[in-house]
């Protein structure tokens, strides 16, 4: 027997004797299993005033592993059974049941009776599983549930409740029968209708006629004698007679577990009427011989299109043969698996767009009660096909809701014929090539033969196809729960056939044809405007990997007033953990320093998901002055794969100031799931923050865009803005000398150049000529500047002659430099000024003008170029002395001296002007009166 472990509080009904024994430990094979036990009850008790110290209910659970098929034999309806009608195909077993009759000795035949009734298998109601029944003491019908511990290790447990309380329950010893239709349980087999069997001893014997032992391979047919012969039997009652023979196919109803090794046990609990509560554990013996087990499950995987760089499902039919063979142990059942997905197979970024997570209270895992997961959690379907079921299971495949290391959860759950299956698995994408894994471990002990899964397709896919045609290979590795089998591994191939929407497959790299555009939202001259740019691939494209974009002549920006974002919050945003929704809820960047918004969209398919995002502005970076970081939280649906930080140098030409911005490589996978990134738009909307130029021509933003696969892209978005006749111009030009006045003297020169109106035209080309008054003085040209020198900001310091400076409103400091003689193609050196900002914004332009004569001979400096930026003031002092270039031909306080300044604005309005020439003179000369006034015209 069985070794036997009893706990049992005090005053609560013993358990005596407990076991639960198969007829043969064969792994996977069909034994007779045999059930049996002995209790105390009230007569047998010390006095029980309420006379309830009888077994209520009772359950039995049966080891792990070990299966039932309610579903071996054709099933007896309820009403046929109340009549006793139940076909003889419906026994599964026999229960022998003894009770006491009256109190005292229950070892005394007297004080006992026994009963010999089939076991037959019934319709359940539904919700359960499996239903058996017989009848007992004066034909009342005794129930036994069959369920699933689908809470826990899935095994059997066998629920009777409400046994009857007249004739208090001393003791059962069942046997169900492996393969009920054997022929060996003939001699047990009752015939239509025959009646339940009373003796006055153990009915049941071995092949030899011995009574009985709780070994199932001893209860093979009725003692003989002990029928009609028998003092009770003379009531009425005849024995099973002639063997019985069943019509049902060799079906088997147990299947011993598949793992060998491994500690199993059975254990018995008691209510009693009193409310008590008893349990005994009983050993079950390990299984053996399972090296005898077959393992040859297979998986067939194909995506839901043949179409590449896709959104795709995947339909999956996995498979476990188990034949159900009298005599051969059933193949071992799967313990895990894992399935990996081909190199480019991967997580559609878009797939959990719009979706929510099934939480596990959700799943009801630890229940034995139906998954109330969410609708919106749902991304495929499934059904189960199991040999011990009548039917299908169908089911739906979730989201499970992420865990820390454990962000890609699946759960899968079916439900049916009184079982709730809930399956939790999880999802490895690589993290650099984001080939998927997916993998289901610690399955139950159930004989499922048939998987057919169904993953969402369409144009919101959960996976996205290889961007090249060919075929693909699908692994599967599967794990048995016989350790002493090999694991398995199945490989299956599909084929993809052609590019997106049925276009030729890429030969080579695929194409690279992305869109781009650019505009301002208002093309008012002058006027701050929002400024948005937008970049679009087609699926099929190679992915986008970097973009460069130069702004059009004159677009520019007003930064006075706008900080930083430090690049401690840039890093904060990028620390491993930091969470998008963490980012939502409190960004990094301070707000003031915000000068825009982004959108990203990713994913296969013409529903990318889309990712808003921030603009900010930020410090030098990279060699650039300035720099834009665009912080994205990436979180979709239930998943928070943290922040993408895309960091952008701000690049400005010191000749046309026209802004280049050059982003560092854009992320092509994270996570694990490779972004396909479809789209870029930023939107520069910031309140009086971008700033139009003011010049009317037809121009363009320019854009560069590098795919992953080595091509690239010159594109181009035309850009005009409009109303610039509308702007005024009038500049004032000032000049001074300082110095000596006589003849041969170098004067410094102070020129300044300031803003008539606030909002006016910006300068475009500039000239001012000198009186005759003022010669280029040669001697003093000793330094000059090479243009590689220049280039390579290393020019001596004797080429140093002046120095500049250009205040704006766009910036918190001035541009200011020094002013440098510069080689030139022309005659003589230019004149040029290296302006630039302070450390924290250096941005540096160059005021390259040229040096001649004008037609009346007087020296004359030209700007050809002059960017289309707002200066409202620009300062040029030049030395005088033994630096000075200028030398005075005559004595200027005997004359009065004026310039000729030519001034262009960038919307053809000029403002040519002759403006005094003041000097150190006492009232500036002898025409005092006019020294307040330039002669010329505005127009």
């Amino acid at each position: 027997m069985a070794a036997l472990l009893i706990a049992a509080p005090a005053q609560a009904i013993p358990i005596e004797a407990f076991s639960a024994l198969p007829s043969s430990t064969q792994a996977g094979g069909h034994p007779d299993v045999a059930f049996s036990f002995t209790v105390g009850n009230r007569q047998r008790a010390e006095p029980d005033p309420c006379a309830c110290r009888d077994a209520r209910n009772l359950g039995v659970h049966l080891p792990t592993g070990l299966i039932a098929n309610p579903h071996a034999t054709p099933q007896c309806d309820i009403a046929s059974f109340g009549s006793d009608q139940c076909p003889v195909d419906s026994q599964v077993g026999v229960v022998e049941i003894k009770v006491s009759t009256l109190p005292g000795d229950p070892e005394n035949p007297s004080d006992r009776a026994e009963f010999l009734a089939p076991v037959y298998i019934l319709v359940p109601p539904p919700g359960d599983v499996g239903l058996l029944g017989f009848k007992a003491t004066f034909n009342l019908p005794v129930f036994t549930v069959i369920g699933a511990r689908t809470n826990s290790d899935y095994g059997v447990d066998a629920t009777v409740e409400n046994i009857v309380h007249f004739l208090p329950l001393l003791g059962v010893k069942q046997v169900l029968w492996g393969v009920p239709a054997d022929p060996s349980h003939d001699a047990l087999r009752f015939g239509l209708g025959q009646p339940v069997q009373t003796a006055l001893s153990t009915p049941l014997c071995d092949a030899n006629g011995n009574p009985s032992t709780f070994d199932p391979t001893t209860m093979v047919e009725y003692c003989s004698g002990l029928g009609p012969k028998g003092a009770i039997g003379e009531l009425g009652f005849g024995g099973p007679g002639h063997p019985v023979s069943s019509s049902s196919p060799l079906t088997p109803f147990w299947q011993n577990p598949t793992t060998c090794g491994a500690s199993l046990a059975t254990s018995l609990d008691i209510l009693g009427y009193d409310d008590s509560q008893t349990h005994a554990d009983s050993l079950w013996p390990p299984t053996t011989d399972c090296g005898q087990l077959a393992f040859n499950p297979s998986l067939f995987a194909k995506p839901t299109t043949e179409q590449t760089d896709s959104p795709s499902g995947i339909d999956i039919d996995l498979k476990a043969p188990s034949f159900e063979s009298p005599s051969a142990p059933s193949p071992s059942e799967i313990r895990g698996t894992r399935v990996t997905l081909p190199p480019g197979f991967t997580i559609n970024p878009s797939a959990a767009d719009g979706k929510t997570s099934c939480l596990d209270q959700e799943a009801k895992f630890g229940t034995t009660e139906e998954a109330q997961c969410p609708e919106f959690a749902k991304i495929g379907t499934l059904e189960v096909h199991s040999p011990v079921l009548p039917g299908v299971l169908p089911g739906a495949i979730y989201i499970g809701h992420p865990e820390a290391g454990n962000r890609y959860r699946l759960f899968i759950t079916f439900d049916g014929f009184g079982v709730h299956v809930k399956l939790p698995g999880t999802v490895h994408p690589d993290p650099t090539t984001g080939q998927v894994v997916a993998d289901f471990q610690e399955l139950p002990q159930f004989p499922f033969e048939d998987f057919n899964l169904h993953f969402f397709g369409s144009e919101r896919g959960v996976l996205a196809t290889p961007t090249q045609c060919g075929t693909y290979p699908v692994t599967t590795d599967f794990t048995p729960w016989d350790g002493s089998l090999p694991d398995q591994t199945s490989t299956q191939f599909f084929t993809l056939g052609s590019g997106p929407n049925g276009s030729p497959c890429p030969n080579g790299p695929r194409p690279f044809a992305p869109v781009f555009n650019a505009a301002s939202a208002n093309n008012t001259a002058g006027a701050h405007t929002a400024f948005s740019l937008n970049l679009t691939r087609s699926d099929g494209d190679q992915n986008l990997s970097a973009l460069n974009v130069t702004t059009p002549p004159g677009f520019s920006a007003t930064l006075k007033g706008v900080p930083y974002c430090p690049q401690s919050a840039i890093l904060s945003a990028s620390a491993l953990g930091y969470s998008g929704l963490a980012e939502q809820a409190r960004p990094s960047c301070p707000p003031a320093s915000q000068v825009g918004e982004a959108i990203a969209g990713a994913g296969a398919g013409t529903h990318p998901f889309y990712a808003p995002g921030k603009v900010y502005l930020a410090g030098p970076y990279k060699g650039a002055p300035l720099s834009l970081v665009v912080i994205t939280p990436a979180v979709s649906g239930p998943y928070d794969l943290g922040d993408v930080i895309v960091r952008t140098a701000l690049h400005v030409d010191p000749t046309s100031a026209q802004v280049t911005a050059v982003s560092d490589p854009l992320p092509q996978i994270l996570e694990g799931v490779p972004l396909r990134v479809r789209s870029i738009m930023i939107n520069l909307n910031r309140s009086n923050f971008a700033l139009n130029p003011t010049n009317c021509q037809a121009f363009a933003t320019e854009a560069k865009v590098f795919g992953n696969e080595g091509a690239t892209a010159s594109l181009s978005s035309h850009f005009q803005v409009a109303n610039c006749a509308k702007l005024p111009f009038a500049p004032r030009v000032s000049l001074k000398l300082k110095g000596g006045t006589r003849r041969s003297a170098n004067p410094s020169l102070r020129a300044v150049i300031t803003e008539g109106v606030a909002g006016e035209a910006n300068v475009k080309h500039a000239s001012v000529a000198l009186p005759h008054s003022e010669f280029l003085d040669q001697s003093h040209i000793q330094t000059i500047c090479t243009r590689v020198q220049f280039a390579a900001d290393h020019c001596p310091p004797a080429s140093i002659y002046g120095f500049a400076k250009a205040e704006t409103p766009l910036l918190a400091a001035p541009l200011e430099g020094p002013v440098y003689l510069r080689s030139s193609s022309n005659k003589l050196p230019d004149l040029v000024a290296a302006l630039k900002g302070p450390p924290s914004q250096p941005i540096e332009i160059d005021l390259d003008g040229r040096i001649d004569t004008d037609k009346a001979g007087g020296i004359r400096t030209t700007f050809e170029t002059v960017p289309d930026a707002e200066v409202s003031k620009f300062t040029l002092e030049m030395r005088g002395g033994a630096k000075g270039l200028l030398v005075n031909s005559t004595n200027l306080c005997k004359s009065t001296n004026r310039a000729v300044a030519k001034i262009e604005a960038q919307n053809g309005k000029t403002a040519n002007q002759n403006p005094l020439v003041r000097n150190g003179c006492g009232g500036n000369g002898r025409h005092k009166r006019k020294t307040n006034k330039n002669r010329g015209a505005h127009r």
